[in-house]
């Protein structure tokens, strides 16, 4: 075979490399928009519910909108629980991606929508307490017993430096801290790439009103900086 054969053979076999890594990129890159916008769309969906206000049969209707998301349903006579899940399986299986999952889920009580839950959760295995961070948003028509007298109708339970951001908030939530509370940011759970480490990046908007919350009760902003040396990059 002729140096010329062999050189024509590579070229080939280099093109072919080519075109395969670039349709592969092409079909990662479709596959994480469609799990991205399933996500939003349980997103917008499961806010579209009201706690206090929104009936069994909106939830039923949810529930059959979005049955094939439904990761558990548990109901007994005046009580019902059901969650749904999307997942970023497939960039986590070829190892593009670290583990991500968009979690919701309501609750539903004599006939209405009595809490809802949403949550957004990334594998980071460096963390000794937490193996994932997160941005986790929990509502209630009021708050349970173990809560009530304990916060106010929007507030932030969450340790200083943990990697995730705890948001809670009940039906007197006004309609703007309600829509802070759930503005998810979806980036990470498709995005290129590790990082995605700090609360901000699931909750920017709840990330700001926590800072400022911190802020005017006098908590030491310096000591909130240290255990987030990086959150100068968090943006509203």
């Amino acid at each position: 075979m002729s140096e010329v054969s062999i050189k024509r053979i590579w070229l080939k076999f280099s093109v072919s490399l080519a075109a395969l890594g670039l349709l592969a990129s092409i079909v990662l890159a479709c596959y994480g928009f469609i799990v991205r916008g399933q996500a939003e769309l349980l997103l917008r969906d499961v806010t579209a519910l009201r706690v206090g206000e929104s009936s069994e049969a909106d939830a039923l209707n949810f529930f059959t909108k979005h049955k094939k998301f439904c990761s558990n349903r548990a109901c007994e006579q005046d009580f019902c629980v059901t969650t749904f899940k999307v997942t970023n399986r497939w960039l986590e299986a070829l190892r593009v991606e670290p583990y991500a999952e968009f979690y919701v889920g309501y609750t539903v009580e004599n006939g209405k929508v009595s809490a809802i839950h949403a949550s957004l959760a990334r594998s980071m295995p460096i963390y000794p307490t937490f193996s994932a961070s997160a941005g986790i948003v929990d509502e209630y028509s009021k708050y349970p017993s173990y809560l009530v007298g304990r916060q106010g109708h929007y507030a932030f339970p969450t340790p200083i430096g943990k990697p995730y951001l705890s948001v809670h908030l009940d039906s007197q939530a006004t309609p703007i801290q309600r829509e802070r509370a759930f503005a998810f940011s979806f980036r990470c759970f498709v995005k290129p790439g590790w990082g995605c480490n700090l609360p901000c990046d699931y909750l920017p908007l709840a990330w700001q009103d926590w800072k400022s919350d911190l802020n005017n009760t006098g908590f030491p902003m310096d000591y909130f900086n240290n255990a987030y040396p990086n959150n100068a990059r968090c943006k509203p």
